[in-house]
């Protein structure tokens, strides 16, 4: 039996693991102190007009831009560079803006501490420039204020409640519509007012005009509707009208625009990952300073990556690049004289040397001289050879080897600042490696059915300790001489410990003899079932790469429960629904694919079927449970009423209204605590089942609540299979078979309802009957939770098997985590920070998904334990019957 205070040692060990990898792979890219740098210049622009289309992909708006459009095609055609904007994982909002304003990719867990404000102050163009007046959501303006020198900042936002995703307010065009008419109104009111014309007249100006009716409306609409086409067509009449309105008002062409987004979204309505639809964005720049480049090929003029708008942007108006960004100047979008280009790429290459230069220095302090191994290829005589050419070329007018020279500088610099940040990866990930291992280790050790042989004398236990504790106090004070951060001290202990206890317990356990014994013992058939969980394993890993993977397993789960239920003597209408329960099962990951198109007809069939389970549960049950059971059915019944009314209203564009919203929280609320726990297990798992059901109906989009009920049907046959087995439930090779299928099922759960291998479940439609308003915590709230219903159902399950088999439920749990954290050590070393966005951004999502797995698995099958509860009897019925459900004598 485990430990609990294993238990809990290896929650917080899975802890660590998870969040290791922004330490290893994505340190912040903040670092203070770097000094501004400028070089004198005269700046091609007075002023700088950045329009960003929120959720604008790159190919709807060149196929508007070519077909349709007027304004588009005609600037396109005549004066503007335009081409494709790339942005990098997360594709969301706020590290969207920041990669933009700031220039640099903000660390990926840094959207999860906060939303509208900044985690740490970093540097911005709007920070630059002299004044900066922003127009748009309330979830992005602001953002950018804070930590901004005072008074040189204004932003202006609307009511956080008219970004409703529900459509209550109609077309969601109105967005944008409200900071195109704000602006035309400030200009208008400037004319009387000598303090706003101040403001306006100023050079060194930034206008920003965020746009977030195409976000909105491509979660609700989906970017291919009309509803999305009519925001784009509003926003070009809109950019029109506001280049209209400023090169009257100054009328000295001295005005810059860059028109770009901040991130796309896929055909079904959602955003973060790193597909060719999410991550590629149009960029348009035309005005002073800026050249026209005409279209010689098929392909589109310009390729940038995000982070070179912001030096782009602070070149145009004369600013120095804020001090954090790691983006290129595009020099090709400049038509300004070709010294004066050179000028500005040597601004570009001293602050990425000013960075690289303040970086390097921050380890150097740190470091041990004899620990310490510096990044050669750009030392201090390097850098002021570099300096020293550039400048003579420049004087001599040699302006092309200039520019080659500064562009080898700018390149060396940011492979020193990535050097720098990943400084500490290879001893990060060496205890990382050992803590995985030690832990994988240590859950296997803990399920051995063997008793200890021997105990260890008093000399070699101090001995042990001893030396464990040698190694931590030794490397404590080289971490604090280093002032090295406080997780390194994490990092550090935590393998010590594990393995500490490890050796202890293997000590106890085995000696020579034993292990010869062990090994003479396996039999042949056991030595394949090894090689098969092994197999499996690396299968499951595949699924990440390859759904088809995932369905090759589930089908051979299938054909394996259909033999099984012939052998074991099941009639044809039982064998009939394993097969037809496990090849559905088996074909929802690819070939029944449920996206982010809704299909209300599915859902409502779905729940009807539910339904009709949940009354005739209700039919079989007296006393209290009898009533409760009632209740159940009766919220069943509401939840599929509200869900029909809620997109019924949707469909109508009146969006989601109050009573709708109050029923789905109250039902949903209110169904956790009809949840009661008697001694009959099943009939506990089918309470379980309609109460989640409630929420989950209502969080459905298509083909959902199906998945659920072919979930659960699948699993009652596997478990009817298992129970009728003859196979001994004492052995470990038992418990280790219950595993893999344990770990097989869960990741059936996960993938089958629509999840991709990634993070990008963020789509606003899926909490449609609980809110309307943008609020991303309470939606990743909610889609996570309709994530874990179906893993917890599977839980449920193998809690409930267990007992039956008297298998400690706690050994099949820990084996299937000691499998997870096998695979999670696969993804840990297939992680990568270098390479197309979305490499980048699948590798971390891999990781975080299989680590984050673990840990709600542990979750969940407590919360199983739980909710089931422990057997005080166990009747014939119920470990004959096929499904859950129970009879009267179950109260």
């Amino acid at each position: 039996m485990v430990n609990l205070k294993i238990l809990i040692l290896g929650l917080f060990a899975q802890l660590i693991l998870l969040l290791s990898i922004f330490d290893i792979y994505f340190k912040s890219p903040i670092i203070s102190g770097i000094p501004d740098q400028r070089v004198d210049y005269e700046p091609p622009a007075d002023r700088l007009v950045l329009i960003v289309g929120d959720g604008l992909r790159a190919d709807t708006f060149y196929n508007y831009a070519k077909e349709n459009s007027l304004y588009f095609k005609h600037l396109l055609k005549t004066s503007a560079t335009y081409g494709i904007c790339r942005t990098r994982v997360p594709t969301e909002s706020r590290p969207g803006h920041i990669a933009l304003i700031a220039g640099f990719y903000e660390d990926p867990s840094a959207i999860f501490k906060g939303w509208k404000d900044n985690v740490v102050e970093f540097d911005s163009v709007f920070n630059k420039s002299d004044t900066t007046i922003s127009w748009g959501s309330p979830d992005i303006v602001p953002m950018f204020k804070k930590g901004a020198i005072a008074g040189n900042v204004h932003a202006y936002t609307y009511d956080s409640d008219l970004q409703d995703f529900s459509g209550k307010n109609g077309s969601s065009v109105f967005l944008s519509e409200w900071v195109i008419n704000k602006v035309k109104l400030f200009f208008d009111e400037s004319k009387n007012d000598e303090m706003m014309k101040k403001k306006l007249m100023k050079k060194k100006l930034v206008l920003f005009l965020h746009l977030l009716g195409t976000d909105v409306s491509g979660h609700i609409d989906k970017p291919h509707s009309k509803e999305y086409l009519e925001n784009l067509i509003y926003i070009e009449k809109g950019i029109k009208e506001i280049e209209q309105l400023l090169e009257s008002y100054y009328n000295d062409n001295r005005t810059a625009y860059v028109f770009t987004s901040d991130h796309g979204m896929t055909d079904w309505g959602s955003h973060g990952d790193g597909s060719v639809s999410e991550t590629e964005v149009p960029i348009v720049t035309w005005g002073a300073g800026l050249s026209y480049a005409k279209k010689h090929s098929n392909s589109l003029p310009v390729n940038i990556n995000q982070a070179d708008v912001a030096p782009l942007m602070a070149t145009l108006i004369g600013v120095p690049i804020p001090v954090h960004s790691v983006g290129i100047l595009p020099l090709h979008l400049f038509n300004t004289d070709a010294t004066d280009q050179a000028k500005y790429l040597l601004a570009n290459a001293l602050q990425l040397n000013a960075a690289f230069s303040t970086a390097r220095v921050k380890i150097e302090q740190q470091l041990f001289k004899l620990f310490y191994s510096p990044y050669e290829s750009l030392s201090t005589s390097v850098q002021d050879r570099y300096l020293q050419d550039i400048t003579k070329l420049i004087k001599l007018s040699k302006t092309d080897e200039c520019v080659k020279l500064c562009y080898e500088w700018i390149n060396l610099s940011l492979q020193g600042i990535h050097y720098y940040n990943t400084y500490y990866k290879l001893p990060l990930l060496f205890c990382i490696t050992f803590i995985s291992l030690g832990w994988i280790t240590l859950l296997i050790l803990e399920t051995n059915p063997i008793k200890k042989c021997r105990k260890i004398n008093r000399l070699h236990k101090l001995l042990i300790n001893g030396t464990f504790l040698i190694v931590a106090v030794c490397s404590s004070v080289v971490i604090s001489a280093q002032s090295l951060p406080m997780q390194f001290y994490v990092y550090t202990f935590m393998p010590l410990i594990l393995w500490c206890i490890c050796i202890t317990k293997i000590l106890q356990i085995f000696n020579l003899s034993r292990i010869k014994q062990m090994i003479i013992q396996v039999k042949g058939l056991e030595l394949f079932e090894i090689l098969f969980y092994l197999i499996g394993i690396e299968l499951l890993v595949l699924t990440f790469f390859e759904r088809r993977v995932l369905t090759l397993a589930l089908s051979i789960l299938c054909f394996w429960m259909t033999c099984c239920s012939i052998e074991k003597g099941f009639s044809p209408s039982q064998i009939i629904l394993v097969f037809g329960s496990s090849a559905l099962f088996a074909s929802f990951p690819t070939v029944i694919i449920i996206d982010g198109h809704a299909n209300i007809i599915y859902v409502v069939l779905g729940a009807i079927i539910l339904l009709l389970a949940g009354v005739m549960h209700y039919t079989n049950q007296n006393g209290v449970r009898k009533i409760t059971t009632f209740l159940q059915v009766l919220f069943l019944f509401i939840a599929i009423v509200n869900v029909v009314n809620v997109s019924s209203s949707m469909e109508n564009k009146q969006g989601l209204s109050s009573v709708n919203q109050i029923v789905a929280w109250t039902i949903s609320i209110l169904s956790m605590f009809l949840i009661r726990k008697t001694s009959n297990l099943l009939s506990n798992k089918t309470t379980v089942l309609l109460s989640i059901g409630i929420p989950y109906i209502q969080l459905s989009l298509n083909l959902e609540v199906f998945f659920m009920l072919v979930l659960v049907i699948t699993l009652a046959c596997w478990r009817k299979i298992v129970i009728k087995s003859e196979d001994s439930s004492q052995t470990l090779w038992t418990q280790w078979r219950h595993a893999f299928f344990f770990l097989l099922f869960s990741f059936g759960s996960f993938f089958g309802t629509g999840n991709i291998a990634s993070i990008n479940s963020f789509d606003p439609s899926i909490g449609r009957c609980f809110v309307s308003v943008f609020s991303p915590f309470i939606i990743m709230g909610l889609v996570l939770f309709k994530i874990l219903v179906p893993i917890l159902l599977t839980c449920c399950t193998f809690y409930l098997t267990s007992i039956k088999l008297k298998i400690p439920p706690i050994n099949v749990f820990v084996l299937m985590l000691a499998m997870s954290n096998v695979m999670g050590l696969h993804f840990l070393f297939l992680i990568k920070n270098t390479g197309s966005w979305l490499d980048i951004g699948m590798s971390i999502s891999h990781y975080v998904i299989v680590q984050s797995l673990a840990l709600f698995l542990s979750l969940m099958y407590g919360l199983a334990g739980l909710l089931i509860g422990v057997e005080k009897q166990s009747t014939k019925h119920s470990s004959d019957q096929l499904l859950p459900t129970t009879t009267k004598k179950s109260t």
